[in-house]
């Protein structure tokens, strides 16, 4: 929103509302993924796969605060949760090894960085999916493939 919008109190609905960039947006899904996969995991037990459906359906449901823009936007045009868990992560995360993820993540984030470069140049709807499936893609990559990750599993590799 223009400094002159702001001043005559005009407000641009959720759907024009441009996105932060990702690497502004990688702070707070970060945090929101890792705190509902500590939640999951519970004090005390072993380390456990992220249940990724379930997360996604967390976040695109309003289980908790929308933690970015994107996310926000998806909510609010009605994006079905189960569907972009299929369309978008599951094909991109499910029976890849840790190569082939890191392909698909490498060339969302890409795209996603294009997309901050020229916000205009892709439909908002196109923009806030290729974000918010990068971001989730690159917290389970890191939680998954990530040092952290395999010292906490007890892996060496």
């Amino acid at each position: 929103m223009g400094l002159l919008d702001r001043l005559r109190g005009e407000r641009k609905d959720a759907a024009e509302v441009l996105a932060g960039t990702l690497a502004s947006d990688a702070r707070t899904m970060r945090t929101t993924l890792s705190s509902l996969q500590v939640e999951r995991s519970g004090a005390g037990s072993g380390p456990a796969d992220p249940d990724l459906r379930s997360l996604v359906r967390d976040v695109l449901e309003g289980e908790v605060v929308a933690p970015t823009a994107d996310v926000r936007f998806l909510i609010s045009a009605g994006t079905d949760a189960d569907a972009f868990y299929s369309s978008e992560i599951q094909p991109n995360w499910e029976g890849l090894d840790e190569n082939a993820r890191a392909a698909k993540l490498d060339g969302f984030m890409e795209v996603a960085r294009m997309a901050d470069a020229s916000p205009d140049a892709l439909p908002r709807e196109m923009v806030a999916t290729v974000r918010t499936k990068t971001l989730v893609l690159a917290w389970v990559f890191d939680e998954v493939h990530g040092y952290l990750g395999q010292i906490e599993s007890g892996g060496t590799s």
